[in-house]
């Protein structure tokens, strides 16, 4: 058990696997977690503040704007619980995946093979286009499916 797909390569490195064989058999790592999904039948719009906003914005990265690209304006909702009968009255209904899928490509097996830090794969990885899982959370929480206190519940930075 790991906390991103990064982390799993280097935690079965140092359980014993050779580098060389293991970037050779390598197509992808991927990781999971699982959060709450907003009740569809209560859940509530709200306009965030532009602290909010950035603050969010912040959390997923340099990457936001070629990703997501998203901008703050006064159309913009986010969902809260609220709860209602459906929902047993927990403004939840159900569980969904967050993913972070990890490609094994060239350059991260030459990483691989090289034992590097779990620092630089996760950049490596990020650069080459891996989504992480706070990430996908976040993204989740744009389309109203999810809340951002459910996803940093679930997500380690």
């Amino acid at each position: 058990h790991t906390n991103s797909a990064p982390e799993t390569i280097t935690r079965l490195i140092d359980m014993g696997m050779d580098p060389f064989n293991f970037a050779d058999a390598l197509l992808g790592v991927l990781a999971q977690r699982l959060t709450r999904v907003l009740c569809p039948e209560c859940k509530e719009a709200y306009q965030p503040d532009k602290v909010e906003f950035d603050h969010i914005k912040g959390i997923y990265g340099k990457y936001y704007d070629e990703r997501l690209n998203i901008a703050y304006t006064d159309d913009l909702k986010f969902y809260q619980p609220k709860g209602c009968r459906k929902c047993n009255e927990v403004g939840y209904k159900g569980r969904m995946g967050l993913y972070e899928l990890l490609l094994g490509d060239r350059p991260m097996k030459m990483q691989i093979i090289e034992r590097c830090l779990v620092e630089d794969l996760r950049d490596i990885a990020i650069k080459q286009g891996m989504i992480t899982l706070l990430q996908d959370g976040i993204h989740n929480t744009f389309l109203g499916k999810t809340d951002m206190k459910q996803v940093m519940s679930v997500c380690s930075r």
